[in-house]
């Protein structure tokens, strides 16, 4: 309902607006874009010729009187859903919808003219002639960018662990001495990100100690995309306890005993000066 209500607001009554004022794509295009970038131009060198552009009149000779082929119909104007007026140039607002172009090439058939007053093209096309080259430093340079980003991407979706876990401490409570033993409880959340069962396991792994989890033994049985809840107890000797708060790193096993992750936990004890 919300999805629905705020589409309906943008193309209700925001509409242009939306291109204008909150979508990023026209500052990132300015950004990135120069006189090689294929983009929507208008060739003013052949609309506006000497003279400028003017109204159609039939018969009459254009390129004599020193006029260029834009009849100033203003269809481009009309059709463009940002409502600027592409033969002032690239503009912010330019969401490259082609319109523009369909709505020129439509005019210049009926006219009798060539299409491709307005067309895919580069400022250095327009101006010099020069045709685009797709190998250029720049377009090389943001290729490789964003090879390393999907690269990056797709190494943290391959590697990310199947089983999330989370330690807190019990709020509320402290440590217990429990013979020549410090005892912490904690609160575990475990996320099972892959499609099958998990059956995990908690193992100490910096530090000797006991690690019991409470209530369900010490086997977890984790469903596939489904979060787990429940309560471990920690017990480590004093004497491996030789600050306030202690570091310890827990490591979470599946069944076959492949270490999935690893978390750190803090591990409170007697201050000690």
């Amino acid at each position: 309902m919300v999805f629905t209500a705020v589409f309906y607001f943008v193309f209700a009554w925001f509409r242009e607006q939306a291109c204008t004022m909150v979508c990023p794509y026209g500052r990132l295009q300015g950004v990135l874009i120069d006189e090689n970038t294929l983009n929507v131009q208008y060739d003013y060198k052949r609309g506006e010729a000497a003279a400028g552009r003017s109204s159609f009149k039939k018969g009459e000779d254009r390129k004599a009187a020193g006029k260029g082929d834009c009849i100033d119909c203003n269809q481009c104007v009309v059709v463009c859903p940002t409502g600027i007026d592409i033969r002032n140039g690239i503009q912010m607002e330019c969401v490259n919808c082609t319109a523009c172009i369909d709505a020129c090439d439509e005019v210049m058939e009926k006219v009798g003219y060539p299409t491709g007053l307005i067309r895919y093209a580069t400022i250095n096309n327009i101006e010099q002639g020069e045709k685009w080259s797709f190998f250029r430093p720049r377009v090389l340079a943001y290729s490789l960018v964003l090879m390393i980003l999907v690269g990056v991407g797709s190494s943290f979706l391959f590697l990310r662990s199947s089983v999330q876990a989370n330690f807190s401490k019990v709020q509320g409570t402290d440590y217990v001495m429990e013979n020549q033993n410090i005892v912490n409880n904690f609160r575990f959340t475990l996320l099972n990100k892959s499609h099958q069962v998990q059956k995990v396991q908690f193992k100490l792994l910096s530090h000797k100690g006991e690690i019991k989890v409470m209530q369900q033994g010490q086997s977890i049985k984790a469903m596939p995309g489904e979060l787990t809840i429940g309560l471990v107890k920690i017990s480590l000797n004093q004497s491996l306890v030789t600050r306030y708060r202690e570091t310890i790193e827990v490591g979470i096993f599946d069944a076959t005993g492949k270490q999935l992750e690893t978390v750190k936990v803090s591990f409170t004890g007697p201050f000690k000066y």
